[in-house]
């Protein structure tokens, strides 16, 4: 009952300047979050393959690794812009092949992407499957 009395006994002015408090813990905590997010979720890569000749076992892996500072294609290093940006030529052998990306952020976290290509001689690229494993 002790208690019960105590919280009857605030003013308003006291009950305004609670949840004036409240709230402005909130907004800092959805702001720091905001912020830094970036640290929890780590590397996102979202890629595509592009040919441009249908004769050719040329294709293009173009795409975007945001948040990353390492990127390689097929265990080879390939070099991204500022914005994450990357576009990299890939020569294919008949048949099945896998094209792999592996993105490493500035604390270690990695994600990696797959894709299963078909090539046949003279009809052209075939994206089979994609892959996606992150760690």
């Amino acid at each position: 009952m002790k208690s019960i009395n105590i919280i009857k006994n605030k003013s308003i002015k006291w009950w305004v300047g609670t949840m004036a408090c409240f709230m402005l813990f909130g907004f800092i905590g959805v702001f720091a979050y905001s912020k830094t997010a970036f640290l929890i979720k780590g590397v996102k890569i979202s890629a595509t393959i592009n040919q441009n000749d249908a004769s050719s076992p040329i294709v293009e892996v173009k795409g975007n690794a945001k948040n990353a500072i390492y990127l390689s294609l097929d265990g080879r290093e390939i070099y991204i812009d500022r914005d994450g940006s990357f576009a990299e030529p890939v020569a294919l052998l008949p048949g099945l092949s896998v094209v792999t990306l592996n993105a490493q952020d500035k604390f270690g976290k990695t994600s990696e992407k797959k894709f299963e290509v078909v090539y046949k001689e003279n009809k052209g690229v075939a994206v089979a499957n994609k892959i996606i494993n992150t760690n």
